[in-house]
């Protein structure tokens, strides 16, 4: 009998956080008639892009859906400053599990962008393949709400666009250092949050969840291979049973079998790393 199992599932707006809340839920209902599950869910207005939180818990004797600070088992995000937001929910041994995707609130970069140095830039065509925000825009069904791409490149030379963010992902990958940002940005590099996470707890992953899923044909299961990946720890006590049945009285019929490929990808990927 489980006596008490706290997780937290953090991310934006359109990643799945409630619907993988509800999979997980319904499968900690399985364990046994006894078992008491509650969630409590923050997201109110929050459109596409806003945080969202929910709380899960389950166990023998549990009565609040909140859990309190620093008493976390688990924290599942599917982005990666919100995981910074809520590294206080987590215990010092905690399992933290990450999605190595930042989306970055557009109203953060007003007039700020990338700049081109025409005189040193040959059309490699990098910087446009790498861009996130390329890659929201030209992705089937994204959760990113992107009005127009970053960059493209035009008569051998890049050209930055209207939908340039000034994250600064290109300049990174740019071998000849021919873009530099027009006005410094505040909002922290990858590095810095990768570490901040890394830092939180000896059980901390970052994983390419949704990669894998643009891989497997759609984003939108990300939040499922990050389940996939959090059914991987023998800590965590939902068998890969209960999970694969929660999917299948949770999603449409003709969702349930990609989803299940998506639950396997995200075993094989805490695999790699445990």
């Amino acid at each position: 009998m489980v006596e008490e199992f706290n997780i937290v599932i953090v991310g934006t707006g359109g990643q799945g956080v409630i619907s993988a809340s509800n999979i997980l839920g319904w499968a900690a209902l399985k364990l046994n008639k006894d078992i008491k599950v509650r969630t409590a869910e923050t997201h109110g207005m929050a459109q596409r892009g806003g945080t969202v939180i929910v709380h899960l818990r389950f166990g023998k004797d549990v009565e609040s859906p909140l859990v309190k600070m620093n008493n976390a088992d688990v924290i599942l995000s599917f982005e990666l400053i919100e995981a910074v937001r809520y590294l206080n929910y987590l215990k010092r041994d905690g399992i933290l599990l990450v999605n190595d995707e930042s989306i970055i609130p557009p109203i953060l970069f007003q007039g700020q962008h990338m700049t081109v140095d025409s005189d040193v830039c040959i059309g490699c065509g990098n910087c446009r393949i790498n861009c996130n925000v390329n890659t929201y825009y030209q992705t089937p069904q994204s959760y990113a709400v992107i009005a127009s791409p970053a960059s493209r490149v035009v008569d051998g030379r890049c050209e930055i666009l209207l939908g340039c963010t000034g994250c600064m992902t290109c300049a990174q990958i740019c071998q000849l250092h021919a873009l530099r940002l027009v006005k410094e940005s505040s909002y922290p590099v990858h590095s810095e949050i990768a570490s901040k996470i890394k830092s939180a707890s000896p059980n901390a992953f970052l994983l390419p969840a949704s990669k894998v899923a643009i891989e497997l044909g759609d984003v939108r299961m990300t939040n499922v291979i990050m389940i996939g990946a959090l059914s991987g720890f023998k800590e965590v006590p939902l068998s890969l049973e209960l999970i694969k049945d929660s999917i299948k009285n949770n999603l449409k019929p003709k969702l349930v079998e990609i989803n299940l490929n998506a639950l396997e990808a995200g075993r094989n990927l805490i695999k790699e790393l445990v």
